[in-house]
C-alpha cells in the first residue's frame, strides 16, 4: 500500500486519485475545446460527460489537501518552527504559482502590458484563478491554519469547520462584486466575476475535506484499522450523495447567488461523496494488487501532475488549436474528442514516466534545469 520515502510512507491510492484526475482532465479540456455547442445543449450524453468531468477538480483538490496532511505527520514541528522544510514547501508553492500565472501570459511580455495598461480584459485574463492558483492559495491557508492551531489533533476540526463555512457562504460571496474594493488579483480569488474558473469559494472546501480525511486515515493507520476506515469513507460518500439529492427538494435556499451546479452546498456534497467512493475503490484496488501493471503509469502521472498539467495544455491549446488548426479544424464529435484524448493521454504517460526517472537519477541537474527555465521565462517577459 505504501512505499518508503524520505518524509515517510507514500500511499499509492492518493497518487492514483491525482493521476486519474489529471488524465480525465485531458479529456475534459479536449471536450471543452473541440465539442460543438450544438452537441452540448439539451444532450443527456453531455450531461453525464459533464458530470464525470466535474469530478476532476474536486478529486484533484481533495488529493492536494490529503497529501499536505500526510507530509505534516513528519514535518509538523519543522513547519511550526519555520525550519527548512517549511521554506521548501513555500518555494514549491511559489513555483506552482509562477507556472500558473505564466500560462496566462500567452506570450505577452512586460512591454505589451505597459502598452495595453488600460485593457481591462487583458488584466482579467492574466489574473484569473484556475486550478493551480486555487491549489496554492488553499494550501497556504491550510498551512496558516496549522500555524494558528499549533496542535495537529485540532487541525481537522478547524479545517472541517472552515470548509463547511466556505460552502455555506459561497452563494453570498458570489452575489457580490469585490473589484471596486479590492485589487483585481485578490478579488478574482473570491468569486468568478465572470472570469475565474476556480475561486476559493467553494473550491477550498474540497482541499479542507481532503485534510480532514487524511487525519482520519492516519489515525486508522496507527490503530491498524485502515480497511474499516475505508469502508466508512465509502458509506459516508454514499450518504453525502443521497443527502445532496434528497435535500434538493427542500423549498428554501441560502441567501445570495443561487445555482445548484455552482454555488449550492448540496451539489458540493454530491461531488465530495463521489470522491470518497472513488478513494475507497482505489484503495481497495491497490490493497488487492488489482491491475498493478496498468495502474503504475497512472500513479506516476499523479506524482508528476504539474508536468502533465502544463504539457497537455500546451498540446491542446498551442499545438493543436493554433498550429494544426488547418489540419484538424476546431470542432469534433464525441468520438473524435475521445480518440484525441486517448492519443494525448498516451503521450502524457511516458512523458511522466521519463521525467520521474530523470528526477531520481539526476535530481540536482533537474533542479538546476528548472532554475534556468524560470530565469529564462523571467528574462523573456522583461524583454518582450
Amino acid at each position: 500500500m505504501a512505499s518508503s520515502a524520505a518524509s515517510g510512507p507514500r500511499y499509492g491510492f492518493v497518487d492514483l486519485l491525482r493521476g486519474f484526475a489529471i488524465l480525465v482532465m485531458v479529456e475534459t479540456h479536449v471536450v471543452n475545446a473541440y465539442l460543438p455547442a450544438a452537441l452540448k445543449q439539451g444532450s443527456e450524453i453531455f450531461f453525464w460527460v459533464a458530470f464525470v468531468n466535474g469530478l476532476v477538480a474536486p478529486s484533484f483538490l481533495f488529493a492536494t489537501g490529503f497529501s499536505l496532511i500526510l507530509q505534516g505527520r513528519y514535518r509538523w514541528d519543522d513547519w511550526l518552527r519555520f525550519r527548512l522544510p517549511f521554506w521548501r514547501q513555500l518555494r514549491r508553492l511559489g513555483f506552482i504559482l509562477f507556472v500558473a500565472y505564466n500560462i496566462h501570459l500567452q506570450g505577452y511580455g512586460l512591454g505589451w502590458y505597459l502598452e495595453h495598461r488600460d485593457d481591462a480584459l487583458a488584466w482579467e485574463r492574466t489574473f484569473k484563478v484556475d486550478i493551480l492558483q486555487c491549489i496554492v492559495a488553499s494550501l497556504l491557508l491550510l498551512l496558516l491554519l496549522a500555524l494558528i492551531v499549533r496542535r495537529r489533533s485540532l487541525l481537522p476540526f478547524a479545517a472541517g469547520g472552515l470548509g463547511i463555512a466556505a460552502a455555506l457562504v459561497t452563494p453570498w460571496v458570489w452575489a457580490r462584486d469585490f473589484r471596486p474594493d479590492l485589487p483585481l488579483p485578490l478579488a478574482l480569488y473570491l468569486n468568478p466575476h465572470k472570469v475565474s474558473l476556480f475561486p476559493l469559494f467553494p473550491w477550498i472546501s474540497f482541499v479542507l475535506a481532503g485534510a480532514c480525511a487524511a487525519h482520519c486515515f492516519l489515525r486508522s493507520v496507527d490503530a491498524g484499522e485502515v480497511p474499516r476506515t475505508m469502508k466508512r469513507a465509502a458509506l459516508t460518500g454514499a450518504a453525502l450523495i443521497a443527502a445532496g439529492v434528497l435535500l434538493r427538494s427542500v423549498p428554501w435556499t441560502l441567501p445570495g447567488h443561487v445555482d445548484f451546479y455552482t454555488t449550492s452546498p448540496l451539489y458540493l456534497m454530491i461531488r465530495l461523496g463521489c470522491v470518497l467512493l472513488i478513494v475507497s475503490l482505489l484503495y481497495r484496488c491497490e490493497a488487492r494488487g488489482a491491475g498493478a501493471k496498468w495502474l503504475g503509469p497512472v500513479r506516476l502521472a499523479g506524482q508528476e501532475s504539474l508536468l502533465v498539467y502544463g504539457a497537455h495544455l500546451y498540446v491542446i491549446y498551442s499545438l493543436l488549436r493554433r498550429q494544426l488548426e488547418p489540419v484538424l479544424g476546431l470542432e469534433a464529435g464525441y468520438l473524435g474528442c475521445f480518440l484525441l484524448s486517448a492519443a494525448i493521454i498516451a503521450l502524457m504517460l511516458p512523458l511522466a514516466r521519463g521525467w520521474h526517472a530523470l528526477k531520481k537519477k539526476r535530481p540536482r541537474a533537474v533542479r538546476v534545469g528548472q532554475g534556468v527555465v524560470v530565469a529564462a521565462m523571467v528574462v523573456s517577459f522583461l524583454l518582450l
